[in-house]
């Protein structure tokens, strides 16, 4: 066999461990061709089918579909297809399909199953230099990685060390028919932009400029593993048991080793990833005054400093500016502005009416000697975080204030209400996303 054949063979010889059946991702073009192609050739062991997405964003997406089909019936090859649609009004059409398409694959794999692409040298390089141009760092920079956990399973790109020229090669060497997609010769698609214009005149100069990106992208993988676990150790040091980051003990690191260990807690959080430009100011929170709660929101989390900590969270709604709720406690309330719900629990038979309201600032609770002190004062030292404060709700009965959930409770409740009014349970996410209940 041909070396240059047989580099391409011999990468198909060992999937990924645990893996009970291959689904190739087919969009009938050269290099899925090529691999669906090579993998039957191999007979294994192991189950495979061809998956097509289908777009419906070119006017050919049925012909292409019917050619997909044609091709696995014609190999005696499993053939799945899936159809999608795409809003790219949120961002670029190309990243929206492509997050529409692996949805669409990652929904349809069976048990066990590897998901497997034809992604190759070319493609790394072509990754590689809209990353830097994108400014990214070493997570983009490292571009594709040869395996990647895919859906509780796995994502395989055997093909990553082979160039493009090699896979062209083998299809005409089988006389194989496949698809061209015009959009992979559109300039004004970023990346066939940089197959068709600039990779070439590049290579006029470093002929090698495929393969060395490549490998530069690998060395930047290596790199980023390195960076993952010294940000992990980091992260260890700098954290707490509820998940919150002491500002003292991130002021303790270098700059670049903070900014990683910010990185690392809101990925492990489940949050968004900020930008640089985010980062920086999520980092300034460090220095912040204590006294204050300042805030860095971007997509949906919300970043806040309180207590000398940081505090990642979804993003909060706005504070309620309603006056008041009326609320018999025979059901669950449920407040406004994502603000949690409130329940009654061991109540009287005979409840009266009670009011639900937010604070608006000189709210004083009464104590058992018969003075008063400001709720203001009592929020505080209890080290309720201020955006709590601002949406805890406060129940009124006649006018007077008997319950703060969590911190206070009338120590007369006998003398102001005539009905036993039971305990007050209040259920919220507006600390980190986790229900917390608090009872009064």
């Amino acid at each position: 066999m041909n070396d240059r054949f047989a580099a391409l063979a011999d990468a198909l010889a060992a999937p990924p461990d645990g893996t009970a059946g291959l689904a190739v991702g087919f969009s009938g073009g050269l290099d899925s061709t090529a691999l669906l192609h090579a993998l039957a050739a191999r007979a294994p062991a192991i189950p495979l089918r061809g998956v097509h997405v289908c777009h419906h964003l070119q006017p050919e997406a049925e012909a292409w579909a019917a050619h997909c089909r044609a091709v696995c019936q014609a190999w005696d090859i499993a053939f799945t297809r899936l159809d999608v649609r795409v809003d790219g009004r949120g961002g670029g059409m190309e990243g929206a399909a492509r997050e529409a398409r692996y949805e669409a694959i990652a929904g349809a794999l069976a048990a066990g199953e590897t998901f497997v692409t034809a992604h190759h040298r070319d493609d790394q390089a072509e990754t590689f230099l809209l990353q830097a141009l994108r400014g990214s760092g070493p997570d983009g920079l490292a571009s594709m990685p040869s395996t990647a956990a895919f859906a509780e399973r796995v994502h395989w790109r055997p093909w990553l060390d082979i160039a493009r020229s090699d896979i062209r090669a083998y299809a005409a060497r089988h006389e194989l028919d496949w698809i061209e997609d015009p959009s992979n010769h559109d300039p004004h698609v970023a990346r066939s932009f940089i197959r068709s214009e600039v990779l070439p005149l590049i290579e006029t100069r470093w002929p090698a400029a495929a393969a060395t990106l490549s490998r530069a992208a690998t060395y930047t993988q290596e790199a980023r593993e390195a960076i993952e676990a010294l940000a992990t150790a980091d992260f260890d040091r700098v954290r707490d048991r509820a998940g919150t980051l002491s500002c003292e003990a991130l002021k303790a690191l270098s700059f670049a080793r903070r900014k990683q260990a910010v990185r690392h807690w809101l990925t492990r959080a489940g949050r968004d990833t900020p930008d640089h430009r985010q980062l920086a100011q999520i980092l300034r929170l460090t220095d912040a005054s204590l006294t204050a709660s300042p805030c860095v929101r971007f997509a949906q989390t919300d970043v806040r400093l309180f207590d000398g900590r940081l505090h990642a969270m979804p993003a909060l709604d706005t504070v309620p500016e309603v006056d008041a709720i009326a609320w018999t406690g025979r059901n669950t309330l449920h407040l406004p502005n994502e603000c949690g719900s409130l329940v009654l629990e061991s109540g009287g038979a005979a409840m009266p009416t009670l009011t639900v309201a937010f604070r608006r600032g000189g709210e004083r609770l009464r104590q058992a000697g018969g003075t008063h002190r400001r709720l203001k004062d009592v929020l505080r030292e209890a080290r309720v975080a201020p955006w709590v404060r601002e949406r805890m709700p406060l129940i009124h009965l006649n006018g007077e204030l008997i319950v703060v959930p969590g911190i206070w409770r009338h120590p007369r409740m006998a003398q102001v209400s005539e009905h036993a009014i039971g305990t007050v349970v209040w259920r919220h996410r507006l600390m980190d996303g986790t229900l917390r209940v608090v009872r009064a």
